[in-house]
């Protein structure tokens, strides 16, 4: 709920959402989630969604969202701000 609340503030369509939602339901496999993601906007919302569903506050979390980043080619500016907008703590 608390994704989809924030997905709905920051103005993400019924596929964004609905996208997000269906890939949270299955085990994560973070190559076919990239392979679905088509354009920098989806890119952005993936990411802000899977920082809003860790606390941050582990290396393998960090480790992950470093990954994330990377595979949707973010912009390390882009990630940035998700964090600072989000709350979410800096990656080391």
């Amino acid at each position: 709920q608390r994704i989809v609340g924030k997905l709905d503030e920051g103005g993400a369509d019924g596929e964004a959402r609905d996208f997000v939602l269906q890939e949270m339901r299955k085990p994560l496999d973070l190559d076919a989630l990239v392979a679905r993601v088509n354009t920098p906007t989806l890119a952005a919302e993936v990411y802000a969604a899977s920082l809003l569903a860790i606390e941050v506050d582990t290396p393998t979390e960090q480790a992950y969202l470093q990954q994330l980043a990377q595979k949707l080619r973010l912009d390390p500016a882009v990630t940035q701000h998700l964090h600072n907008s989000l709350g979410a703590p800096n990656l080391a």
